[in-house]
């Protein structure tokens, strides 16, 4: 469920070059990551830049509340 939630965050931030298909792509991304301080600074900055799109996304937000009043049968 982690990888689930982690692969969502990372599509909706754009930062989808940070995702791995396989266990030996997620080796070359983390060995990148950690040999690459130019790229890990690129990677860094988009978090940085773009986290808002996450924590002020507002869908997920309205569909659990969704979920709940269909539940309680309000």
């Amino acid at each position: 469920m982690r990888g689930r939630h982690a692969d969502s965050f990372l599509k909706m931030i754009g930062l989808t070059e940070t995702i791995a298909e396989n266990e030996a792509e997620y080796v070359k991304i983390a060995v990148k990551l950690g040999l690459d301080p130019v790229w890990r600074k690129t990677i860094s900055e988009q978090m940085s830049d773009r986290h808002h799109l996450i924590f002020d996304d507002q869908v997920c937000v309205a569909a659990l509340e969704e979920f709940y009043q269909t539940v309680v049968g309000l």
